[in-house]
């Protein structure tokens, strides 16, 4: 039979396994929350060809990342990069992106290449998420790498 401390005691368990788990469920959401691909269609723009070089770096080379886009309105204006980590077993998303302005360059193109460069200061295995965005807000299907970064 359980007195009154034991089932406040009960009930403060539950209170935090509830807690945790609600917790979890965010925590994952926040990985595909922030890219919803617009429905495949004309004048969506479409990427493919991830590449990622090196694959495995030292903590701060440089990686360099590029991919091809195709995009029927040649109205691609930006790219973003979405460098989350896994480390010690622990999944953690970027949830600001590194942002790259096209429209200076690839604005007008309905087919072409992207290029950049990231760099870690610290050891770890990163997920690298990339789409782009046209003038429309048409989000692209994304694409991702895995990018191992280890000690010097």
């Amino acid at each position: 039979m359980l007195t009154h401390n034991n089932g406040w005691w009960w009930w403060s368990v539950v209170k935090s396994i509830m807690l945790a788990g609600v917790l979890v469920l965010t925590l994952s959401a926040c990985a595909t929350w922030r890219i919803k691909s617009t429905s495949p269609g004309p004048g969506v723009p479409l990427i493919s060809n991830l590449q990622v070089e090196p694959a495995k770096v030292r903590v701060g080379e440089t990686v360099k990342i590029t991919f091809d886009f195709e995009d029927t309105d040649a109205d691609i204006v930006e790219a973003r990069i979405f460098p989350s980590e896994v480390r010690e077993w622990l999944y953690t998303p970027a949830f600001a992106p590194k942002v790259l302005n096209l429209k200076p360059d690839k604005y007008g193109l309905a087919i072409g290449n992207i290029e950049t460069s990231l760099k870690w200061e610290s050891e770890g295995i990163r997920i690298v998420e990339v789409f782009v965005v046209d003038e429309k807000n048409h989000t692209s299907n994304a694409l991702r790498a895995r990018i191992a970064v280890i000690r010097r």
